[in-house]
């Protein structure tokens, strides 16, 4: 029965997800036994859940809020919340915070963020499509890069790694599983040390989903290549979009790092372990 029971609860530290046309990692989680489908949003900073979700939750009424931004600089104030149980799997992460925004997003109850794991891996199987919550094996933990971890007084948490544009200019990027598959943004400031001429990319406004006054430049095309600091991960040729006005150096997705990673914020690494 011992043998049963352990192979159960270890069967259920291991958790599907679905991968969208566009990259984005959707798994199954409940919030205070309410079930729901959540996008697993390394660069959310909070949970925050949409539409008619919250209503669901029978959340009360706070006084409580956060300022967070968005790459592009727009301010958000929004609510802040306490769940008391986030059960992903057999895992159970109690008093965790949420927030809420009025946004339908079709069968998407919301996005689910690192501040569960700041003590626990969460390791990212891309072939397997699975998540899985575990402590690593030292055999795992042969490559890896270092992050920094960005905590708003315990509110909203981001992690960061450095990157290599072009084997030449050294960035820090936002790691955001949010962007979903190959999305590379820079500054457009490092255009001029990079030796980019902007005129010959593709260039368009973009006006903001959230803030209608915000109106910014982009500007589309292909470079030499990405990579991690140490180049155990690259990208050659990749599409990348210089973006006027970011508010970091650069933000990328996470698929791109490897098949299967585990983030570890304890040990402030991301380990590459295929």
């Amino acid at each position: 029965m011992t043998i049963l029971v352990g192979l159960n609860s270890r069967a259920q530290d291991v958790i599907p997800f679905s991968l969208t046309d566009s990259g984005h990692i959707v798994i199954e989680a409940k919030v205070d036994s309410i079930a729901g489908t959540f996008i697993f949003d390394t660069g959310a900073g909070l949970n925050m859940f949409f539409g008619d979700f919250p209503n669901k939750l029978g959340q009360g009424e706070t006084n409580n809020f956060f300022v967070g931004h968005r790459a592009t600089g727009e301010a958000m104030k929004v609510p802040i919340y306490h769940s008391n149980v986030l059960s992903i799997g057999n895992r159970e992460f109690k008093n965790q915070i949420y927030s809420t925004f009025d946004i339908n997003i079709g069968k998407i109850d919301g996005i689910i963020s690192l501040q569960a794991f700041e003590n626990l891996p969460v390791i990212i199987d891309y072939e397997k499509k699975e998540l899985s919550f575990r402590e690593l094996k030292d055999t795992e933990k042969k490559k890896y890069i270092d992050i920094q971890i960005a905590d708003y007084a315990g509110k909203s948490l981001d992690i960061f790694t450095y990157i290599k544009v072009n084997n030449k200019v050294t960035i820090q990027v936002l790691l955001d599983s949010g962007a979903g598959a190959n999305s590379f943004w820079i500054d457009e400031s490092f255009s001029k040390s990079l030796s980019i001429d902007l005129s010959t990319f593709d260039k368009t406004e973009r006006k903001s989903e959230f803030d209608a006054n915000k109106i910014f430049k982009i500007y589309n095309g292909l470079i030499s290549s990405i990579s991690t600091e140490n180049n155990l991960s690259k990208v050659e040729k990749p599409r990348v979009i210089f973006v006027e006005g970011l508010i970091y150096e650069g933000k990328t997705s996470i698929e791109w790092l490897g098949k299967k990673i585990a983030i570890s914020i304890p040990d402030k690494k991301i380990y590459i372990i295929e």
